[in-house]
């Protein structure tokens, strides 16, 4: 595989990471924010722990809502992702479709409104609808198999990373690592064979805090070249 293409595959498969992982992080600081409103004192802390992301940077719950979702400067930050998301996209442009790259113009749009305006969680609906549409659009115009399963791999893998950082529904990790499964056959590239391994058995377990560190080792290092 040639320079050129490993780089644009790379770029599609952290464009899949950057898409999913604003879509589950805008949906978590919404719930995050109605139980700032019940208890001011809610420990987000524990939440910059399992993202591993530094907490002392923020001053309280409502500091820590306001920038982790808003902050350009904040490397971690919601918005910093939809930003990495159309950096990547903008340069695929060619790949995924003008079309495609207009709804994750648009997520960036509503980010910006809404790190200007007084009520800034009602545009996180608006920024997730708008990253379901580019997926769909992505499914009827990237006719390019390899390309589209790169995106839809790193979408994958970055659910599973995120599943196993929180610590949410089992279930739910074995039933995107059954869609990642079927994602890696059809796309090209190289991937670490006993990472994968140790995934497929640790995945399933319902006790995945116990592997957490393992599980995020497999996931991350998963793909060598990216």
């Amino acid at each position: 595989m040639g320079a050129s293409s490993l780089t644009k595959l790379g770029r599609l498969y952290w464009l899949g990471r950057y898409v999913s992982r604003v879509s589950i992080e805008t949906e978590i600081v919404e719930d995050i924010f109605d139980k700032v409103i019940d208890n001011p004192d809610y420990d987000y802390v524990g939440f910059c722990d399992k993202l591993e992301i530094p907490s002392d940077v923020y001053a309280n719950a409502n500091d820590f809502i306001e920038r982790f979702l808003l902050d350009k400067d904040d490397p971690f930050s919601v918005i910093t992702n939809v930003s990495r998301a159309y950096d990547n996209a903008i340069v695929l442009r060619e790949t995924i479709s003008s079309e495609a790259l207009s709804y994750i113009q648009v997520a960036v749009n509503l980010m910006d409104t809404a790190a200007k305006g007084m009520a800034p969680m009602l545009e996180m609906q608006a920024v997730r609808d708008a990253l379901y549409a580019f997926r769909g659009c992505v499914d009827d115009t990237l006719y390019d198999n390899e390309s589209r399963y790169t995106l839809k791999a790193g979408s994958s893998v970055e659910r599973i990373d995120m599943y196993v950082r929180l610590g949410l529904n089992t279930d739910k990790m074995a039933h995107e690592l059954d869609i990642l499964r079927y994602r890696l056959r059809r796309m090209p590239l190289t991937r670490d064979g006993r990472r994968l391994a140790l995934l497929e058995d640790l995945a399933p377990n319902p006790s995945p805090v116990e592997n957490r560190a393992l599980l995020l080792d497999c996931i991350e290092g998963l793909f060598p070249d990216m």
